[in-house]
């Protein structure tokens, strides 16, 4: 019951951060992987979870990565944002059975990010993807909610994504309501 509860507060605070749709406040690329001064690693139950009746099965939110560019063009959906308007693709590139861990993070300049780890075939797909799609956009939703749009800038071949936020505070709770959803916490 008290993990219920938790993921559902969770939740609850994604949906409060997809009002912001906060955008990257580096325009120029992706950040370069760094060392984090201090790593909060995603809150994950230290007990095993408990078999739940079927109707009483917690609901991990979708965790979807999708292409998106500030050019028009056919087939894709207008996203319009407090400061942009970007044009994104309907099917999502990236999604939560591509990660393989989450956990927000502090870079030494004080920025804070949600660090994605992917699996090696979601790894495969973001190298990909990032020499592909080079000056374009992801849109990261989480249970439909927009939470960020970062800017792609050189490929990734290490199969992790910094995603900018806004604060520290927003970092943990994309990260809690990921990792504390059901996807596994970083190592």
């Amino acid at each position: 019951m008290y993990r219920a509860a938790s993921v559902a507060a969770s939740i609850l605070a994604v949906f409060a951060l997809g009002a912001c749709q906060q955008m990257p406040a580096q325009q120029g690329g992706q950040p370069a992987p760094m060392a984090p001064a201090t790593a909060s690693p995603a809150p994950a139950s230290q007990q095993a979870p408990r078999a739940a009746a079927p109707q009483q099965a917690v609901q991990q939110p979708s965790v979807e990565f999708r292409l998106a560019q500030a050019e028009r063009a056919p087939d894709l959906n207008e996203l319009r944002m407090a400061n942009a308007t970007l044009w994104v693709a309907p099917q999502p590139v990236l999604v939560r059975s591509d990660l393989s861990a989450v956990m927000a993070v502090k870079a030494k300049d004080g920025k804070s990010y949600v660090r994605f780890n992917f699996t090696q075939p979601g790894a495969q797909k973001l190298a990909s993807l990032t020499q592909r799609f080079s000056g374009k956009n992801f849109v990261l939703t989480i249970g439909g909610n927009l939470v960020a749009t970062p800017r792609i800038g050189r490929p990734i071949t290490n199969g992790v994504l910094f995603v900018p936020m806004a604060s520290e505070q927003q970092a943990l709770n994309v990260a809690a309501v990921i990792g504390g959803a059901g996807a596994p916490a970083a190592r």
